[in-house]
């Protein structure tokens, strides 16, 4: 009952911690925006470019259905693929609507569990699905880094510590070895606190048993993907090919908002912002997102901040919609209808 309680505190204090980096971040993005200028900037947005957004962006989580069904045909998980297309919408709403610290991807694992006697599989399988996706997106920023901006300086401005761009910043904070003490005496002590209240010594040993357990299952997973690496080479390439046409999507986007950045760009701060605002850092990486959004466009292209900030609101606008058929998977309970493993 005490660790029901003290699981229950944990949870709310993630939600609020998540909840508050979201506010800071959104008022840190629009303190020096002109509101007025932001609103002019949207009207130039076309409608028409924006839907377009919203309905590649709804067919490519098809997509990634697909992948993730075909890697579960690969471990012996058969389901159908339309419960693979609604468990995936279904998650994408979760994660987007949902102010809670349980993402989509355990409600995919959870529901998926449910249509098969290979649970374990079955959920480390949302996993694996997860971290190809990742890996995705990270070589499509490297790619794209490598083809369009190698040996371009202005990619480096941020690191500058000529008093100009993040690098300038940090320059300028002077700290003396005492206050540096403290700090790090500060955040130790915090460390020892966070121990005491949260029990993470007793909390570790029982992790390692079941760490071990994992370790075991995930090897049995990674196999089934080097005996038919195709699998893989698809998911890889599927991936980057829904990445790609969604950026190109928002690329048309930041054209009607009259930023003159160049595609590359795109193809470079879409995917890195992509990786970055998959971490929980915020409720659905509200905030984090947009403001790294709005801090690359505008620190590497020149972009304007009430352009790039409408640019980074259009991009969290069409997410929010494509997962719209999420809610009606969950309204409806059409994902409930459990099919007998085999």
């Amino acid at each position: 009952m005490a660790n029901t309680e003290t699981q229950k505190k944990t949870s709310y204090l993630s939600i609020l911690v998540r909840v508050s980096i979201a506010a800071v971040a959104c008022w840190l993005i629009f303190k020096n925006v002109d509101i007025t200028e932001l609103a002019q900037t949207f009207r130039r947005l076309s409608i028409s470019r924006f839907l377009l957004a919203v309905v590649v962006f709804v067919a490519g989580l098809s997509l990634i259905a697909l992948r993730w069904w075909v890697f579960m045909r690969a471990q012996g998980i058969r389901i159908p693929l339309f419960m693979a297309i609604k468990l995936t919408y279904l998650g994408q709403f979760f994660t987007n609507f949902m102010p809670s610290a349980v993402g989509g991807d355990l409600v995919r694992a959870w529901y998926v569990s449910k249509h098969t006697d290979k649970k374990l599989q079955a959920a480390l399988g949302v996993a694996v699905d997860r971290v190809i996706g990742l890996i995705s997106t990270f070589v499509l920023a490297i790619t794209s880094y490598l083809i369009f901006m190698k040996g371009r300086a202005e990619i480096f401005h941020a690191i500058r510590k000529d008093g100009q761009g993040v690098g300038g910043f940090f320059n300028k904070i002077q700290l003396s070895t005492s206050q540096i003490m403290l700090i790090g005496l500060f955040f130790l002590g915090c460390v020892f606190v966070l121990a005491g209240i949260f029990e993470l010594k007793r909390f570790f040993k029982r992790l390692y048993g079941h760490i071990i357990y994992l370790l075991y299952h995930i090897k049995e997973v990674m196999l089934v993907y080097v005996k038919y690496p195709l699998v893989l080479v698809f998911g890889l390439g599927i991936t980057i090919f829904f990445q790609s046409m969604v950026i190109i999507c928002f690329w048309l986007i930041g054209c009607d908002l009259d930023m003159t950045a160049r595609i590359q760009y795109y193809f470079i701060f879409f995917p890195m912002m992509w990786v970055i605002g998959s971490l929980p850092l915020s409720i659905g990486g509200i905030g984090i997102l947009e403001g790294g959004l709005v801090l690359l466009f505008v620190q590497f292209t020149g972009a304007e901040q009430e352009a790039a900030t409408a640019l980074a609101f259009c991009h969290r606008f069409v997410w929010v919609l494509a997962s719209l058929p999420g809610m009606v998977v969950h309204l409806t309970g059409t994902h409930r209808n459990i099919q007998p493993p085999g």
